[in-house]
């Protein structure tokens, strides 16, 4: 594990809530709603927002990598692509946290089991400070050797997991959208 990440900011990272993701998820709707809340807030007080999309399964611009309706990320936000279920290998995201001087991590978005789950586990191994938002993110139904989970069953899962989620010297969380808090960031003229 490396060290505490001493950053000052806070970031809102959104995972994957692309439309041919969601079209296989639970709780669509609430969950787009709710994230747009994280992300209106976020604006509110200039919280640095990364948006991290798929491309290893869906082509550049396609209808299935666009974002969910309802989303639109602006200008002067990040834009991660990715290759892999995790959102720092290949990628510039730390590269990124970094130099914003991020050391908190508010992560949501889907798939709660494959890729939110992923990078939330990476940030708290590369030392970040994370809050997972249980009602903010999603997943589908999945079979895997027989056995069989509902939606709902594996966001709770990923939410129990996180909940005793445990380093030396960092914070973690599971907070509700209306729990998190974002503090304003100072800019310097």
């Amino acid at each position: 594990m490396d060290e505490h990440r001493e950053g000052s900011k806070t970031a809102l990272v959104i995972i994957n809530m692309q439309q041919g993701v969601m079209d296989y998820c639970v709780h669509p709707k609430k969950v787009v709603s709710r994230i747009q809340d994280l992300v209106s807030r976020a604006r509110d007080t200039g919280t640095p927002i990364y948006w991290v999309q798929d491309e290893r399964e869906f082509e550049r611009h396609s209808t299935p990598w666009r974002l969910a309706a309802g989303l639109e990320p602006q200008d002067d936000e990040h834009r991660i692509f990715k290759s892999y279920r995790d959102a720092f290998t290949g990628t510039g995201l730390h590269a990124s946290l970094i130099a914003q001087d991020v050391g908190r991590l508010v992560i949501c978005g889907a798939q709660s089991d494959y890729c939110l789950r992923t990078a939330a586990g990476r940030a708290a191994a590369m030392g970040y400070d994370v809050t997972v938002v249980r009602d903010a993110h999603t997943t589908g139904a999945e079979t895997f050797e027989g056995q069989s989970l509902t939606g709902d069953q594996i966001i709770a899962h990923t939410n129990a997991y996180f909940a005793g989620l445990d380093y030396p010297n960092q914070d973690f969380s599971l907070m509700r959208t209306d729990e998190v808090a974002f503090r304003p960031v100072a800019t310097h003229d």
